[in-house]
């Protein structure tokens, strides 16, 4: 179960800093190569992101079923809640490229390089919370 929860979590994660930092570099590209960056996008959630998300979500809730005391650890509450943010944040990158579709100039480097950084920063609190289990 963990084996299969870990490679979820480096499918979904890699594929969201993938996206993110291909984004970031939208601006500078013009007409053909922006189109493709887009869709390159748009592929990698439905092939990557978005596959690595379900895995790793439905192993989590099976290791959790395994071992039901764990939902009395603090660490665990604070893992769950960083994750259900980070999901947040996986629909509103996903939104976002599906609107750069009809929209490609409206692409910041910013938003996505603050994008990236949020995806960076939640998945190192959450291996501190898995792994050092703090509280």
């Amino acid at each position: 179960m963990l084996v299969f929860h870990i490679f979820g979590v480096i499918l979904w994660m890699g594929s969201l800093l993938v996206i993110s930092s291909m984004m970031a570099l939208l601006p500078d590209e013009v007409g053909a190569a922006r189109e493709r960056i887009i869709v390159i996008g748009r592929r990698l959630f439905h092939v990557s992101s978005n596959i690595g998300a379900i895995v790793t979500v439905i192993f989590g809730i099976f290791m959790v079923l395994l071992d039901p005391r764990v939902m009395l650890q603090g660490w665990m509450h604070a893992k769950i809640a960083l994750v259900l943010v980070l999901l947040v944040f996986h629909v509103r990158l996903y939104w976002r490229v599906i609107a750069l579709e009809s929209d490609p100039g409206s692409a910041t480097r910013r938003e996505f390089t603050i994008l990236h950084g949020i995806f960076s920063l939640l998945l190192l609190l959450i291996l501190v919370l898995a792994l050092v289990k703090p509280f």
